[in-house]
């Protein structure tokens, strides 16, 4: 009798390791096509790339849970340093925060409800992140004179609120929205099937 149900509980707790894995490798594979598409691009390029970036760390966080986002964010951070080593720790830091940003936010707003994924609240959640983001990396860049991919000398304050700031905050928000819909569709249409923990069965 203890042999009996001692097999399926092997079974049970091997299955899970390898979903684990599963889902650990695909986290880390998705903070790897960040970075490819972000090393090469410096600001304020990289800032307008966090369209692709924030569907990216959604799905990691839906994925892998609370710390899922940022484990994507601080693969994709290590990788762009290891690519652009005079902008060391700037990427690392900025990647690591989107991710913490993304956990935060999709926590607090409750994106996920047992097994199903709130669209709206992703889309907000997202929003808040990417804004909050894109405003830090643009005063940070402008505060320590990191190289920019373009010239501001010169500007005033308000010429960089019209110039930098406000284009940054509709883009983060564009992009925020977009993404939330995005990941929040993709995953509950494709791959919260293939990742759900669904219990072995014996014959």
């Amino acid at each position: 009798m203890s042999t009996i149900v001692q097999l399926p509980l092997n079974n049970q707790r091997r299955w899970s390791s390898q979903l684990e894995s599963r889902k650990l490798v695909t986290a880390t594979l998705l903070g790897a096509a960040i970075a490819v598409v972000k090393a090469p691009f410096t600001f304020p390029v990289t800032d307008y790339l966090i369209i692709v970036e924030v569907p990216i760390l959604a799905i990691s966080f839906l994925l892998l849970g609370r710390g899922g986002a940022t484990y994507t964010g601080l693969v994709n951070g290590l990788l762009q340093s290891a690519v652009k080593v005079n902008f060391f720790p700037f990427d690392l830091l900025f990647g690591v925060s989107f991710g913490v940003l993304v956990d935060l936010f999709g926590t607090l707003l409750k994106v996920r409800s047992g097994e199903h994924t709130s669209a709206k609240r992703m889309m907000a959640a997202l929003g808040l992140a990417s804004i909050v983001l894109g405003v830090g990396i643009t005063y940070l860049y402008l505060a320590f004179n990191l190289p920019l991919g373009v010239n501001l000398t010169g500007y005033s304050t308000t010429e960089l609120l019209e110039v930098v700031y406000v284009p940054i905050l509709v883009w983060g928000l564009l992009s925020g929205v977009l993404g939330g819909f995005v990941s929040a569709r993709v995953w509950e249409r494709n791959l919260r099937a293939r990742f759900k923990a669904v219990q072995p069965t014996i014959a």
